[in-house]
């Protein structure tokens, strides 16, 4: 059984080497023509170690997509959603491991930061989707902006700054 929860430090700090896996074989399983393998070296060249994920999972607005027991769970998808002034609202990660893929886990993910976004007050998202992840985000709703262009490792990725503008959360009388 599958299930989206709010990352907590102290709950799922854990999951740190887990994520740490999940986000290198997510990159390095891509079978696209649209990234070499150069550019997934770039990438991801070898796994982060757990202890950069927990921080950055503690430092930030994220969710985990779970499966199985409650002691030991294995997780298969993680969103981060920047919540600092300046990035106020920026999806900077989404990830979903290789055997999860096109069963809505990142879907999910998305919603439950959608969700969580639009009860802090928020008024838009935005993201820097993939190729290969544009496609879910428009399905969420997000737009396109424009395309850019990020250098890493001494390779370039195209990407599209994408946007969604989230509607008033209506308060009930």
């Amino acid at each position: 059984m599958l299930r989206v929860e709010v990352y907590s430090h102290s709950r799922h700090r854990h999951l740190g080497e887990q994520i740490a896996n999940l986000y290198h074989s997510a990159v390095t399983a891509i079978d696209d023509a649209r990234y070499s393998a150069a550019q997934r070296l770039a990438w991801s060249a070898a796994p982060r170690s757990g202890r950069y994920w927990q921080l950055r999972l503690k430092r930030a607005q994220a969710w985990v997509m779970l499966k199985g027991c409650e002691q030991s769970p294995l997780c298969v998808g993680f969103v981060l959603l920047e919540t600092t002034f300046r990035e106020r609202g920026y999806i900077a990660c989404l990830y979903v491991a290789p055997d999860s893929q096109r069963q809505g886990v990142a879907s999910s993910l998305i919603e439950a930061a959608k969700k969580w976004a639009l009860t802090q007050g928020y008024h838009h998202l935005t993201t820097d989707a993939s190729a290969l992840s544009k496609p879910v985000f428009e399905r969420a709703g997000f737009r396109l902006r424009h395309k850019s262009y990020q250098e890493k490792s001494g390779q370039m990725f195209g990407s599209y700054f994408m946007k969604l503008i989230l509607p008033p959360l209506e308060h009930e009388s």
